[in-house]
């Protein structure tokens, strides 16, 4: 946006040097200097508002950021206390959480980015050592789709366990589960990477 400053009415030429000048020039400059340092003070206050900042956190706010040319960036990590009731799953809480469980829980998927915007979520899931049974939850009249992997993982502990429900039990090496809706958290997708062990 362009400023609103306005410089093409001063008059630079005023006081003319060696006259008697009219002094209604002097207070129309100083008019003209005075709206335009009460417009600069307006328009930085806005940019010290509104603009990017390169110390200080930045909320976007929905906005968009178009092509814009990305290296070295990292994501947050949130990491969880140890869960041993049922508990939300906060997309807000950033892409990449950490889960330690120490029962068997329900986790509700939760806070999902508007229809029209893809939101993702890797988790991180680690046991106490036992064997804990974690299912997911997208919330009420809501639907959770799993892949082929994850649910062949299911069929192949037995029993009677969802499809939207994994085991885990390793204190050291989690279970990595990525979860993503499109519509609001309407409909989530969830695929299973299992462990990454030595």
């Amino acid at each position: 946006m362009a400023s609103e400053i306005l410089t093409a009415d001063i008059n630079e030429i005023f006081p003319v040097a060696g006259q008697d000048n009219d002094s209604q020039g002097f207070r129309d400059n100083f008019r003209l200097v005075k709206t335009g340092l009460a417009t600069a003070a307006t328009e930085i206050t806005s940019l010290q508002t509104s603009s990017a900042k390169l110390n200080a956190t930045n909320d976007f706010n929905g906005n968009i950021i178009r092509e814009a040319n990305l290296i070295a960036n990292s994501e947050e990590v949130y990491v969880s206390t140890e869960i041993t009731g049922s508990q939300n799953v906060r997309f807000v809480n950033g892409n990449h959480q950490i889960l330690t469980v120490g029962a068997d829980v329900t986790l509700t998927l939760t806070d999902w980015p508007a229809t029209g915007k893809l939101g993702k979520i890797r988790l991180a899931i680690k046991g106490d050592g036992t064997n804990r049974l974690v299912t997911f939850s997208p919330g009420p009249n809501n639907v959770i789709k799993t892949d082929s992997i994850w649910r062949a993982l299911v069929d192949s502990v037995g029993g009677a366990i969802p499809n939207n429900a994994l085991i885990v039990s390793s204190t050291t090496d989690p279970t990595f589960v990525d979860l993503w809706s499109s519509d609001g958290g309407l409909t989530v997708y969830g695929q299973h990477y299992g462990q990454f062990t030595v």
